[in-house]
């Protein structure tokens, strides 16, 4: 029987709205709403045998504070032990909190090591001040962090959560094991009432190390059971799917190879092979859910274009969907000059267009007087009825949640009648993990790059030595190439000491006088960031200074040098996504990786990594040998799947094991699992 949340002391009715958000619905919900980490307060470390990029607990005494202004008001406080003293770094303060900072005083605090002007510093670390005469117990366990939401603190739903373990200790609350005997003792699992003790409680002798391990045997039993409720909802969209029906698009090759001939290239056999899979599959009843995997420059688009065309050519619409305006925006500009000998009607929509064109565009969808829409995620709003949609095309999938996928979809529904899709990704994925993201799509990969293709030379350099950058910059300007230098950040950040965009262009155009440089970022408007873009493609900008808006699709085959800042802050396959913007046409290109001295362990092999490979697939494998967690797919995959403790990157080994048991799953204990682990209500067959 379900216990009231409102019976714990302290949730209230406020409360409840806030455990709502997060999608607390019960008691029960609470003990699945796991840890996402843990800090270690069970040991105090030395000031001197700190180590930047780690997190550490610390005690000491306050020598002094004061208040400092470089381009930002900030609270510097000064803490000392008997080896050595910590600059601690505020932001954002106010009078109580500085007065908590009196000279003399003794703190705790908890952060991330950083070195600045090698200094070693905290910035907005947790603190806790205390007496000498009142000094508290360090924590016997570690201190699990949990998911919240505004107005919902650490130290409120860990009470909440604390409560909610008393009960399962008494066993008020008793979770019936779900799993088949069969499936825990071959998978040796323990059961699932220990595992959620544990994992919110540790014990007090295991270490941060063990507990975080896949290996752990609270964690994998978590981790299995989670794994598993995916795999057996993407085995039922499966099934499901199978009795859904759709367009039945004849096979009509004309169009198709005549696109070819107009081509001033020929496809390579793999996107020959990809393109053939897509057409087999849209001549079916049944809707097409098809991932098309590539690496960067490997043809995606031109792959997507056939299978548009082969549905525009018998007498539908398609929709193409991309993750920014300015991708947009080029799909349409290529995608337009590709078929200029056709009779198509090509559309763009965003949402930055003029209310006026816009009512055009959207009254000419319904009527399908528009045979090919471009655009962004305006192409899901309320206003948009599409004709006769039969294929919906999603790029770079990653950028989009499901449910994002599933109202395109649903807006092609005729009566029973569902669209086909076809989603493409240049993320670099094993095949063990895709089959985990997607496992509810079929899977094809483009595996060979265009003929012409020179490898990217990529070369690492520290920040000292820009100099030598800049005579790069130079020389290859005069010779008629084109550079890209991207920064993290529009606007500077002290927290982060990223190089801002905006500095880096008025730093670069200062110096370089007789070099015509462009600036471009997320938070100008569509028509500032086409005229930029426009003039980088007529080679009126010879140096485009940029945020990572440019790291997904775009294409000119002019740019030859990619200058990345920072590489050091960045994931391998953004860092890889980014390189892909040149060497696009048949010069030979390079990657220049600008760091910070001073490398963590995993930034250092995060580039030697870049340096070593070219290839998108051999960089993901690689990535699981450091396994950092989430590197693949970023530090947050908006994309189909927020697992609650598993990590694809870690817990890949249990993949193949959770396939073979959801085959021998009943549709009972199907449902089960997925009540208790996937909050999102995903309708099967749009998914």
């Amino acid at each position: 029987m379900s216990i009231d949340l409102l019976d714990l002391k302290g949730v209230g009715e406020k409360g409840l709205i806030k455990l709502n958000k997060i999608g607390v619905r019960t008691v029960e919900d609470l003990l699945f709403h796991l840890p996402i980490r843990y800090q270690d307060k069970t040991k105090l470390s030395k000031i001197s045998g700190l180590e930047e990029g780690n997190k550490y607990f610390v005690e000491g005494i306050v020598e002094k504070s004061n208040i400092t202004f470089y381009k930002k008001r900030m609270f510097l406080v000064r803490i000392s032990d008997s080896t050595g003293f910590i600059q601690l770094r505020f932001f954002y303060f106010n009078k109580s909190q500085m007065n908590n900072f009196s000279e003399g005083r003794k703190v705790r605090c908890y952060g991330e090591l950083r070195l600045a002007n090698k200094v070693k510093e905290m910035i907005h670390p947790e603190c806790e001040f205390f007496d000498q005469t009142d000094i508290p117990e360090l924590e016997q366990h570690l201190t699990p962090i949990y998911p919240i939401t505004d107005g919902l603190h650490q130290f409120r739903i860990r009470n909440f959560i604390k409560q909610s373990l008393s009960l399962l200790k008494s066993r008020e609350i008793f979770f019936p094991e779900i799993l088949p005997k069969k499936i825990l003792e071959k998978y040796n699992l323990i059961d699932i009432n220990s595992a959620l003790l544990n994992i919110h409680n540790p014990n007090k002798n295991i270490s941060y190390e063990e507990i975080t391990s896949s290996d752990n045997e609270n964690k994998k039993r978590l981790v299995f059971e989670e794994l598993l409720a995916h795999q057996l909802i993407f085995k039922r969209i499966r099934a499901l799917n199978k009795r859904l029906l759709s367009f039945e698009l004849n096979d009509n090759d004309k169009p198709i190879k005549k696109l070819i001939n107009n081509l001033p290239f020929k496809p390579t056999k793999s996107q020959s092979e990809v393109m053939k899979e897509i057409i087999t599959d849209m001549q079916e009843k049944t809707p097409m859910m098809r991932l098309v995997q590539g690496d960067v420059g490997s043809g995606k688009t031109l792959v997507a274009l056939f299978a548009a065309l082969h549905a525009i050519s018998n007498g539908y619409q398609v929709a193409f969907m991309a993750p920014t305006e300015i991708l947009s925006e080029q799909h349409y500009q290529s995608i337009k000059l590709m078929l200029k000998e056709f009779n198509i009607n090509i559309a763009l929509l965003y949402s930055g267009i003029r209310a006026k064109e816009k009512e055009m565009i959207i009254e000419d969808i319904r009527l399908g007087n528009i045979d090919l829409i471009i655009g962004t995620h305006a192409l899901i709003q309320n206003q948009i009825k599409f004709f006769n949609l039969a294929l919906v095309i999603i790029d770079e999938q990653h950028k989009f949640g499901v449910h994002q996928r599933m109202t395109l979809s649903t807006k092609g529904k005729k009566s029973s009648t569902y669209p086909h899709q076809l989603i493409l990704t240049a993320t670099p994925i094993p095949r063990t993990l895709a089959m985990t993201l997607y496992g509810n799509l079929d899977y094809s990969v483009i595996n060979e790059m265009p003929r012409g293709r020179q490898v990217i030379d990529t070369i690492a350099l520290p920040e000292d030595r820009r100099s030598e950058i800049m005579k790069r910059i130079i020389i290859k300007c005069k010779e008629g190439d084109q550079v890209y230098w991207v920064c993290p950040l529009i606007n500077e950040s002290e927290v982060l000491e990223c190089k801002a965009a905006i500095n880096t262009f008025e730093e670069l155009d200062a110096e370089l006088k007789d070099i015509n440089i462009g600036l471009i970022h997320g938070r100008m408007k569509m028509l500032e960031k086409e005229k930029v873009m426009g003039d980088f493609r007529n080679k009126k900008i010879d140096l485009l200074v940029s945020t990572t808006i440019i790291e997904v699709g775009l294409d000119v085959p002019n740019a030859t040098v990619m200058i990345i800042e920072n590489s050091e802050r960045m994931g391998l396959s953004q860092l890889h996504q980014l390189r892909g913007r040149v060497g696009r046409g048949n010069k030979k290109s390079t990657c220049i990786l600008i760091y910070k001295s001073g490398l963590s362990e995993i930034a250092r092999s995060r580039i030697d990594i870049l340096r070593r490979c070219n290839n998108g697939f051999d960089i993901a494998r690689e990535d699981l040998d450091i396994r950092g967690p989430g590197e693949i797919l970023g530090k947050k995959q908006k994309g189909d799947i927020n697992f609650k403790i598993a990590n694809i990157t870690r817990d890949y080994k249990y993949i193949k094991d959770t396939k073979e048991c959801a085959e021998s799953i009943s549709n009972r204990t199907s449902e089960k699992l997925a009540k208790r682990w996937i909050n999102e209500e995903i309708e099967i067959g749009k998914a």
